[in-house]
């Protein structure tokens, strides 16, 4: 499993309280499921794509094709590597 820092910006670090956390998954997937574990309240803000994610500074969506719905991807195949850095970003925010 792959160490990985998440950074959580504007409302979503102001709503849950924490800045950064490290966590430890595969994928993408496994990062998600985790997030919504340790914070329910965001699953509905991630399942329906109200919050913007960068993966070492790239967003999903570019990194899975533009045309596909945030329900849709196959978050499995965003393999995750020692190190790497998952922005949160609300998508009327910054941070």
């Amino acid at each position: 499993m792959a160490r990985v820092t998440i950074f959580l910006h504007g409302d979503l670090r102001e709503k849950l309280g924490i800045e950064r956390m490290h966590l430890k998954a595969d994928n993408v997937k496994e990062l998600i499921e985790q997030l919504k574990e340790k914070f329910p309240n965001l699953e509905n803000d991630i399942k329906f794509g109200r919050i913007i994610i960068l993966v070492n500074g790239r967003n999903i969506e570019t990194l899975l094709g533009t045309d596909t719905q945030f329900e849709d991807f196959d978050l499995v195949s965003l393999t995750l590597k020692d190190g790497g850095m998952i922005d949160f970003f609300p998508p009327d925010g910054g941070g």
